[in-house]
């Protein structure tokens, strides 16, 4: 396959799935081409452009000025850049009070504190010539949200995420990202200390300082993953390895990708390898896989379920009318009543080591212990109990009576 360079995005689409990097960076197929623009359309990038013009605002907020002096941090410019990149990239309204939320509780937070700049969003190589690591010669590309000098003379390195999800320690001192930034940032100041930090806007900070004998180790490692990648033929993208992992589910190239397809429309069982007394790691690789394979079913039953009430049926049309019959199928959008029980009324309405043999507050769970209680207490329970309108729909294959129902908002 084509590698122009080495990235830390790029290596991770190649280490979750071959065929998802060939699809994506080399896009082999007008149909790939198609998948590619409808993941990058805005109505599916949301999260993504908020991400973008909160960095952007980053950028000039904490640029130099022509004296190379950091301008100082008040909130009221930053907010002004945000809104002003925002115009121009815009966003929904629920993404965009994301954003500012959080500038607003980062400033709070560890954003009043003056620091030296010496480079925002500096850029080492180009997607046409990209940085060559010394030594190893790997060529890479990357662009550093923000580099300080602290007065001891260490240099940081600090990338924003937007994310919602934390970063440890360990996925810290691991992290391909850092561990790219650091080599390059070692060959630009190579007697300064150097520091690592994940700035995570919904969080903390994190940071990861790393030897220069285990940068060393990391060049060669990372050599090694780009001739990996180099080695694999994508002539016929056909033939190039797919792998179900938990990324499936959000893969914009699901429906060109063989395996997924297989997965979806027959189970490919063939897929799972037993490995119950075996290998540890291949049991956790076998229940990865049942993981992802799970959660791309449940995706696409989500959009056989919405084409059934929006194409199929519609939201205004009555009850009554929300019927199909096909020649194997008998389908049915109906109303029903939900009914549910609230924890900390049950709670107090039952002695400690009832409601501690309740494995669940699940309908069944309560319904179970209600003969056992006193008539007035199980009657107060009744009486808490919540019933809320829903509309389930009701499929029944016409050769038998089993219903497969399912519950929607």
């Amino acid at each position: 396959m084509r590698v122009p360079y080495i990235s830390a995005s790029r290596l991770k689409t190649a280490q979750d799935c071959k065929l998802k990097y060939c699809f994506h960076y080399e896009t082999p197929t007008a149909d790939a081409q198609a998948l590619k623009d409808i993941g990058n359309h805005r109505d599916n990038s949301q999260a993504g452009r908020m991400g973008n013009n909160v960095h952007d605002a980053f950028e000039e907020w904490r640029r130099p000025d022509e004296n190379g002096d950091t301008p100082p941090p008040k909130f009221g410019r930053l907010m002004t850049l945000y809104n002003e990149i925002s115009a121009k990239r815009e966003v929904d309204l629920a993404f965009y009070e994301d954003g500012k939320k959080m500038l607003k509780r980062w400033f709070d937070r560890r954003g009043r504190d003056p620091v030296r700049v010496l480079y925002v969003e500096m850029q080492f190589g180009q997607h046409t010539a990209p940085y060559f690591l010394e030594r190893t010669g790997t060529p890479v590309l990357g662009f550093v949200d923000l580099i300080i000098e602290h007065p001891d003379g260490t240099v940081e390195l600090i990338d924003y995420k937007t994310q919602r999800l934390d970063i440890t320690q360990g996925e810290a001192d691991h992290s391909i990202q850092a561990a790219i930034y650091l080599c390059v940032a070692r060959e630009m100041w190579p007697d300064r200390p150097l520091k690592f930090t994940f700035d995570l806007m919904r969080h903390g900070t994190v940071s990861t300082v790393w030897s220069d004998e285990r940068l060393e180790t990391f060049k060669d490692w990372l050599h090694g993953q780009y001739e990996n990648i180099k080695s694999i033929d994508s002539s016929d993208w056909t033939k190039v390895p797919a792998t179900i992992g938990k990324g499936c589910q959000w893969c914009s190239y699901a429906p060109l990708c063989p395996k997924a397809q297989d997965l979806m429309q027959n189970g490919a069982w063939d897929m799972l390898t037993p490995t119950l007394g075996g290998d540890t790691d291949d049991l956790l690789d076998e229940l990865a896989t049942i993981k992802a394979s799970k959660a791309m079913l449940e995706k696409r039953k989500k959009d056989i379920d919405n084409h059934i009430k929006t194409e199929i049926f519609d939201y205004q049309m009555p009850v009554s009318e929300c019927k199909l019959d096909t020649e194997k199928w008998s389908v049915e959008w109906r109303e029903q009543t939900r009914r549910s029980y609230i924890p900390a009324e049950v709670q107090r309405l039952v002695p400690p080591t009832v409601f501690g043999t309740m494995v669940s507050l699940s309908n069944a769970a309560v319904d179970r212990v209600l003969p056992i209680l006193p008539d007035d207490v199980a009657e107060a329970i009744k009486r808490t109990q919540i019933h809320k309108p829903q509309r389930m729909l009701i499929v029944k294959p016409k050769e038998s009576g089993d219903e497969e129902k399912q519950e929607t908002d």
